[in-house]
């Protein structure tokens, strides 16, 4: 029987008329084994953020906890039968948590709020969503059975932003999910908390932006490697058909992407896609186990994106923008030949936890080019200018600009790019920079901030018909 993992997010979870639509879902998909992976209830993350980050402030807090747990207890009312054990169970739940969340609101008020306690108390929001959602599938007659993640995926101890430790984790699934996975007498759906897991000593870790969807290619990973089926998927339900070529807001009526491989994936997801991490998929690309993002609201449209090692070769898969960015640009002719430049600017960056993309160096050396998010450019250019090697024989130059990134197998052909610069030429957009690795299949390239617009639009006009319709 194949194994559906489907994770759940917050838009998935709003009132009764969600939950019966993941009723509908689970009938949909009656003949496979399910886990389900549950985010927190909409908005709910961000309270248990705010609150940690305030704590002096006793009025806000008030509010913030009794906000939390009107919004839990607003749901249970909808969707369970009053004074069933179903309600009774997720209300004592919903209490016990809350408790152990306050006690937690007066360590950090102590203690400070360590990276520890802020991953500590983040975990709440998907520990009593996933408990009330399981719940809900028993008070519908089926069998369903409660995990919490940090009994299964275990990560290193890089708080806010953890990765998961497989040897460990697969150590984990197998002797806990695979047993009620291939129950012979039911056909259990494990209901597990996204977003968390725990390190080695046992304190509650979170995987950090897209965390829910980690979650469940963490588990897909885990379940390939150690099950005996080895037919597994995952579906991300969202509020959308999937991912779109380009973003609406450019260009209205945008296609959507129906397949692509997992680096088309990683591109497109890293450089603009705001529904899916990269990171997500490293977890299932060595496997190939496939994924697709499919519309919560019509959950039998045929239209949907699936990401797997299946894609058209000659398709522009899409065109993403990085907004706000900088390009910093250090110049010297003095040191060129010399061994060690380039390391000694990325520590800089690196000591100040900045991050860089689109690297450029001119052949001769002379100069190096990078990007920088512009919410950090002043950071990096004042750590650049503070550093005496530097600042002695390097001119620093500083930039706001927009980043296009075309992705596609077929952006590798000479006779594309060609045709990409004259379109920008027609327009009169200069390409201050360009970024493409050996064999890569993204191109990326720097422009005025101020005609990013014109330009994807000029280069979605020409090139039309190669992307998916």
């Amino acid at each position: 029987m194949p194994i559906i993992v489907m994770k759940f997010g917050g838009s998935c979870l709003t009132d009764k008329t969600s939950f019966e639509k993941i009723l509908r879902i689970t009938q949909i998909y009656k003949n496979e084994k399910k886990i389900y992976v549950a985010s927190a209830f909409n908005g709910i993350t961000d309270i248990l953020l705010n609150t940690a980050q305030n704590l002096k402030n006793i009025k806000e807090t008030d509010q913030n906890i009794s906000l939390i747990e009107k919004r839990h207890i607003d749901i249970i009312e909808q969707i369970f039968d009053e004074e069933s054990e179903y309600y009774i169970k997720a209300k004592d739940w919903v209490d016990i948590k809350l408790s152990e969340l306050d006690d937690a609101f007066a360590d950090i008020k102590e203690f400070g709020l360590e990276p520890y306690y802020r991953d500590y108390a983040l975990s709440f929001g998907e520990i009593m969503s996933t408990y009330i959602l399981n719940q809900y599938l028993l008070s519908k007659g089926l069998d369903a059975v409660y995990v919490p993640a940090n009994k299964i995926i275990i990560t290193n101890d890089e708080f806010n932003n953890a990765y998961p430790l497989y040897a460990l984790t697969n150590r984990r699934v197998n002797n806990l999910l695979i047993p009620l996975l291939e129950n012979p007498k039911k056909n259990i759906i494990v209901c597990v908390t996204g977003f968390i897991g725990r390190n080695k000593i046992g304190y509650i870790t979170t995987l950090g932006r897209g965390g829910s969807d980690y979650t469940a290619t963490i588990l897909a990973h885990s379940l390939y490697k150690i099950g005996t089926d080895k037919n597994i998927k995952i579906i991300l339900w969202k509020d959308v058909d999937g991912l779109l070529a380009i973003n609406p807001i450019y260009v209205p009526g945008a296609s959507l992407i129906r397949n692509l491989d997992y680096d088309e994936a990683k591109h497109i997801a890293n450089f603009g896609a705001k529904i899916l991490h990269p990171k997500c998929l490293e977890a299932i690309e060595k496997f190939k186990i496939p994924l697709e993002i499919r519309n919560f609201a019509k959950p039998l449209n045929g239209n949907f994106t699936e990401i797997s090692d299946k894609t058209d070769k000659e398709q522009i898969k899409g065109i993403s923008a990085v907004e706000l960015a900088t390009i910093i640009t250090i110049i010297s002719g003095s040191l060129v030949d010399v061994p060690g430049v380039l390391a000694k600017i990325f520590k800089i960056m690196s000591k100040n936890k900045i991050s860089v993309s689109l690297v450029a160096q001119s052949s001769s050396e002379v100069s190096t080019s990078f990007i920088v998010k512009s919410v950090d450019s002043l950071k990096a250019v004042h750590a650049l200018k503070n550093a005496k090697f530097l600042s002695e024989f390097f001119t620093i130059k500083w930039d706001d600009v927009a980043v296009i990134n075309i992705t596609g197998t077929k952006i590798l052909e000479t006779k594309t790019k060609v045709e990409i610069f004259k379109a920008l030429d027609k327009e009169n957009i200069l390409v201050k920079a360009i970024s493409q690795s050996y064999e890569e299949l993204n191109l990326s390239l720097v422009i005025e901030r101020k005609r990013l617009i014109d330009a994807i639009k000029i280069i979605h006009n020409d090139f039309y018909e190669e992307f998916e319709l």
